[in-house]
């Protein structure tokens, strides 16, 4: 029982504190809408990662290759964090706030999660792995342990970013969100070349 423990809370610490999409726009909402955004932002994994978590292990027992699936998230969640990057970059004042009104921070950050290709590369190999290994109680506390830390680690994410936020004026406060869309872009356009890759190993070909 220790080691699924031990090991989900390492998992769910190192997703949660390293940068990636969900971290970008659960930074975005603390800093345009407030801590409470932030934190809904970070609750995308209670909704995304049950059903990644079911398609992965139905795959798993099913197909002896993922790497079609996985090519073609990676190279669609690709193209739709660089869109909404370009979104950002476009910007000339503060109207972030506005444009994001148009969508509830939980919602996009959902859309996001799904279109990010980490949780279903996670839970395909190493998570899925633990999950069939394990009996229902360790599988059990694998699952809730990992997810749980995950959103407690964005939740320490949102925090720290409304620490800051008093600190930003309204030429720096744009100065952050641009340089979170050129990081979002970055995360894109890795997972373009990652479907390049995929697609190359894979004899698909583009």
């Amino acid at each position: 029982m220790d080691e699924f423990f031990f090991s989900a809370l390492s998992f769910g610490l190192a997703a949660g504190l390293k940068p990636g999409p969900l971290g970008i726009v659960v930074i975005q909402q603390t800093l345009s809408k407030g801590l409470l955004s932030g934190f809904r932002a970070s609750l995308a994994p209670l909704i995304t990662d049950g059903p990644i978590i079911i398609v992965a292990l139905w795959l798993l027992s099913s197909f002896k290759s993922i790497n079609l699936f996985a090519t073609t998230l990676s190279l669609i969640g690709g193209l739709y964090l660089v869109y909404l990057a370009r979104k950002i970059l476009s910007l000339k004042e503060i109207v972030l706030a506005g444009k994001l009104e148009k969508e509830s921070s939980l919602s996009q950050a959902v859309k996001i999660n799904l279109l990010n290709p980490s949780p279903y590369l996670f839970w395909f190999t190493v998570g899925g792995a633990y999950i069939l290994r394990g009996n229902a109680v360790q599988s059990s506390v694998f699952v809730a342990t990992a997810i749980l830390t995950l959103i407690a680690s964005k939740f320490a994410v949102a925090l720290l970013a409304a620490f800051f936020r008093p600190a930003l004026e309204s030429h720096g406060y744009v100065l952050v969100m641009k340089v979170l869309a050129l990081m979002m872009a970055a995360f894109g356009l890795a997972s373009v070349r990652q479907a390049y890759v995929l697609a190359q190993n894979s004899g698909f070909g583009f």
